[in-house]
This record gives structure tokens, sequence and C-alpha cells, in this order.
């Protein structure tokens, strides 16, 4: 079965977090309202613990080498990721670098 990641980079998924966590890890942009939903779904986790999620700081807009340790870190925590689904990020052309360098050959905006 294909492994999933999230990573979302919008400043207030609080709405949508409970839902995706539920079914995928989740990497959230560390801001105020997305803090206070992953402190939320952290204490889900304690009776679903399936439930993960983990705060990071966006990486900066053009700079394809702070994508790609976003990527790297996402890979190497959640482990035999086969597609990441993103959130609130436009697919420009560094980002798709990444991607690629990551290993991830298919995009969908």
């Amino acid at each position: 079965m294909p492994r999933t990641v999230a990573i979302v980079f919008a400043e207030n998924f609080s709405a949508q977090l409970e839902k995706l966590s539920f079914h995928t890890p989740v990497w959230l942009a560390d801001t105020p309202e997305n803090r206070a939903a992953a402190e939320i779904a952290w204490q889900r986790a304690i009776e679903w613990p399936h439930i993960s999620v983990t705060l990071f700081r966006s990486p900066a807009e053009g700079d394809r080498d702070d994508w790609r340790v976003l990527l790297d870190q996402v890979a190497l925590h959640e482990r035999a990721v086969d597609a990441i689904e993103a959130f609130g990020a436009p697919l420009t052309d560094v980002v798709r670098a990444a991607l690629t360098d990551a290993g991830y050959a298919r995009f969908e905006e």
C-alpha cells in the first residue's frame, strides 16, 4: 500500500487537521493557529496512536536547499514515503526541482 504524507504550508489549517491527520501523517507549518491545532492532535494521539502531526518551519520560497532539507526530514522521519500531498504551497520550479531531487517524479496542482 502506498504511503502518503501530507505537508501543509497553510497558515491556518486547524479546521481540516483533525480529519486529515486521522488518515495520513501530517507535517504542518509552525504558526500559532497550526500549533494550537497540533497540540489538540497530539492529545488525540494518546487514544489514536496512528495520528502523527509534526510541526516544521516553512522553507524560503525560492530556496531549493531548504525544500530539499524539508523533504529529507520527512523521508527520514516517516520511512518509505511513496507520495507527498502538499497543501497551501504553489508548485513552482524550485518546488518541482526539490521534489525531483528527492525522487518524486509525478506532480499535480
